[in-house]
Order: C-alpha cells, then sequence, then structure tokens
C-alpha cells in the first residue's frame, strides 16, 4: 500500500487540471460521507421473530440487538453508549408496547394478540441480543398459515432494517430445532404476508431467495460499484496504450458480456463451495478484499496497459464476491433439505440484479463515450474516486480487526 500512494497521486495529478483538484477533494469528502452510512448497515440491522407451534397453542420470541433497541429507547439511528442487560429489563414494558403495536398477526381476518411473559439475552459474534419471548392469546387451535407483518424498526428510525419470521419447532410435524430456516423477510412497507406454520411450499421458497438476491445487490454498495467500475471501460477500447471511444456498440456489449461472465462463473464457484461448507474464509478478509478490488479495477481504468488482463483480475476477485454473497445467504438459514433450491434460486436472484445494472447504464455510458468529458470526469475522475471509496471501505473494515494493516492504509490515505 505504501508504494501505490505516490503513483496514485501523479496519476491524479497528470489526468485532472489543477484548477479541478479541489473540486476532486470535495466530490471525495462527499462519497466518504455517503458510502460510509451503507458500507456495512446490511450486516448487523436484523431482527427475528420466532414461532413455536404445537395442535393448540402458538408461542415465540423476537429477538433484537442491545444496539437497536437503543436505537428504539433513543428514537435516534446513531447512539454512542449501547444499553445494558438491566437497562432492557427496566424498560421492557415500553419494549413490549412497540412490538405490540409492529407484529401484527392474523388468521382468515380474526386478529390474535400477543402477551409477553419472559425475557432472556445471549451474545453472537454480531452483538449481544435480546429475547423477548410471548405467547398468542385466542388460539384454540393453531391453524396451517397465519396473516402476518412485522415493522421492527422500519418505518420510523431504520428504512434498511430486515425482519426475518422463522418456525423454531413445529410438534405437529416432529419439526425441531428448525431455527436456521428463514421463512419470510419484511422491508420497508411490505404489509402483511402468509407465514405457513407446516412445510412452506417450494414455489415460495424459491421466490423468496429470489427475491433477496436481487435486493442484496441491489442495496450492496460495494457490488454495485465493483460492476460500475467494470463498465466504465467497457465502452472504450484501447490504442497506442490510451482509451479511445469503441466504434461499435456490438464490441463494447461483447466486451461488456465477457466481464461480466467471468465474474459471474467467478462468484457462483465461491457461493456454492461455501454455502455447502467445503470452504469458508473469515467475514472480515472477504469484506476487505471486496473493497480493495474496486480500487484495484479503477486503477486498471487508469492505467490502460493493465486493462488488458482485466479479465484475469475480475476473476480473482470475483471469488471473494462469491464469499461475499455466501455470508449473506448464511443468516438465511438454507434448510439442508432445500438448499440447492435456495443456493440456485438467490444466485439467479443476484444475476437479474446485475443484469438490470447493466441494462441501466451500459446504453448511458455508451451514449457518452466519445465526449471528452466521458474520458476524464467518469473514465479518469471518476475512477480516481472510486479508489478513493474503495481505500476508505477497506480502512473502515480492516482496522478493528487487523489494526497494523488498518492503521497503515490509514496513514497513507492521509
Amino acid at each position: 500500500m505504501k508504494h501505490m500512494s505516490p503513483s496514485l497521486s501523479a496519476i491524479a495529478r497528470t489526468l485532472i487540471p489543477d484548477h479541478l483538484l479541489a473540486l476532486r477533494s470535495c466530490v471525495l469528502l462527499w462519497l466518504f460521507v455517503v458510502f460510509s452510512s451503507v458500507a456495512q448497515a446490511h450486516s448487523y440491522n436484523q431482527s427475528y421473530v420466532y414461532f413455536d407451534v404445537t395442535r393448540e397453542t402458538l408461542s415465540g420470541r423476537i429477538e433484537v440487538t442491545l444496539s437497536d433497541l437503543t436505537k428504539i429507547e433513543q428514537n435516534s439511528a446513531e447512539v454512542d453508549a449501547l444499553m445494558t442487560d438491566d437497562q432492557v429489563r427496566a424498560a421492557a414494558d415500553k419494549f413490549h408496547t412497540y412490538f405490540q403495536d409492529r407484529l401484527q398477526l392474523s388468521h382468515q381476518g380474526q386478529p390474535y394478540q400477543i402477551e409477553f411473559d419472559d425475557l432472556t439475552f445471549f451474545g453472537t459474534k454480531v452483538g449481544r441480543f435480546a429475547q423477548f419471548h410471548f405467547n398468542v392469546i385466542g388460539v384454540e387451535q393453531t391453524p396451517t398459515t397465519i396473516d402476518m407483518s412485522y415493522d421492527g424498526l422500519f418505518s420510523d428510525i431504520d428504512p434498511t432494517h430486515r425482519g426475518f419470521a422463522l418456525i423454531g419447532s413445529n410438534t405437529r410435524n416432529g419439526m425441531d430445532e428448525n431455527e436456521g430456516y428463514i421463512s419470510l423477510i419484511f422491508r420497508t412497507g411490505d404489509g402483511f404476508k402468509s407465514l405457513y406454520l407446516n412445510d412452506e411450499p417450494t414455489k415460495d421458497i424459491a421466490r423468496t431467495f429470489f427475491e433477496h438476491g436481487i435486493w442484496h445487490i441491489w442495496l450492496g454498495f460495494d457490488h454495485v460499484l465493483f460492476l460500475l467500475t467494470l463498465l466504465l471501460g467497457a465502452v472504450m477500447r484501447i490504442e497506442n496504450a490510451h482509451w479511445v471511444p469503441s466504434e461499435s456498440i456490438r464490441d463494447s456489449l461483447l466486451a461488456t458480456v465477457k466481464i461480466v461472465t467471468v465474474f459471474t462463473i467467478a462468484h457462483t464457484i465461491t457461493l456454492c463451495l461455501a454455502t455447502f461448507e467445503v470452504i469458508t474464509l473469515p467475514i472480515t478478509l472477504v469484506e476487505a478484499v471486496i473493497a480493495i478490488s474496486i480500487a484495484v479495477v479503477a486503477l486498471g481504468n487508469l492505467i490502460p496497459r493493465f486493462h488488458a488482463s482485466s479479465w484475469k483480475v475480475v476473476f480473482l476477485f470475483g471469488i471473494f464476491h462469491g464469499f461475499g454473497f455466501a455470508n449473506v445467504l448464511e443468516p438465511l438459514g438454507l434448510d439442508p433439505a432445500r438448499k440447492a433450491l435456495g443456493l440456485a434460486t438467490f444466485n439467479i436472484g443476484v444475476e437479474v440484479g446485475q443484469l438490470a445494472i447493466v441494462l441501466v447504464l451500459f446504453p448511458i455510458f455508451f451514449a457518452l463515450r466519445r465526449l471528452t468529458a466521458y474520458r476524464v470526469i467518469f473514465l479518469q475522475y471518476g475512477s480516481i474516486a472510486l479508489i478513493a471509496v474503495a481505500l476508505f471501505w477497506f480502512v473502515e473494515r480492516t482496522v478493528g480487526a487487523f489494526p497494523g494493516i488498518g492503521i497503515a492504509a490509514a496513514g497513507v490515505i492521509n
């Protein structure tokens, strides 16, 4: 990393006139603020509603991180000191009321009430969780399907929050310790959904994982920026070690298809290997490499001679992006009997999400490719901005886990 700093600085001064350097600094600062707030959001803002089913009763628990409970208590998305177990117990009645308003259950139009009766805690690698145990009142004979809506923190505190509904156990069909398989995913404005208290139909499993794959791409800003970085040079060609506009939409589209295909093959391989637990890597390492992959590909946009081998770089980093997809898929708890279906439909969703991004950006880039502004602002200036964002994410993701690397990288950037 230390050897990259002078060369990046030299590149910046060569490619961008002096009067644009101040503007560059302002834009990069803005990018830091915007993207640093979303880079890590999807990993920790999740809550869970578990149900335990018998023939005559329906009970469960809501599991929420102390971080999210603190946000609820302070009515703010940004908090400093987290609540303690004792503080959560003291505010239990307030949280009971909060979740009674936001967890709605019904069957055939008849609403059920929930009644909380216990509060426990446990720790995870994500953070400490509180478990609010409840009983569903008014159930005489547990139905096969209920209607459910859940608005954990979505509308008033954190619109990016996700709520998961799971069937922990069901004595009617002998299902026990099923706490790894998610039945429903709730996002902002989803409203009521049907929750199957027995086995979920195959088509619904496929749809759930397909949708989750699409949303992960669209909300995974690091993956979106990686694709954006690849597409910037796809509408250009190299002539005498310089970028010139491509003369053929066919050639540009073919180059785009090749790059995306290489990326797809690479991440599909590791997604499968990681999902079936053949190979696993630490989350911090994967996220750090994903961040640095953006910087490396963007550097290839600045130095055209490096771009000739971009497919090798894309394949290498696509492998790590696959592990990143697997880290997102893991908390969904694929049922072993349906793991292949969930994996396949999730991956299809990822590809559809990628294709949608390409279909939106490629025509725009191709239409602008002949403009000098495209080569200076988009391809060169934009690539420098992408490098800065990627290095910022790299530091953010490594400074806690690998202090030496993170601090050294921060020093180079400063």
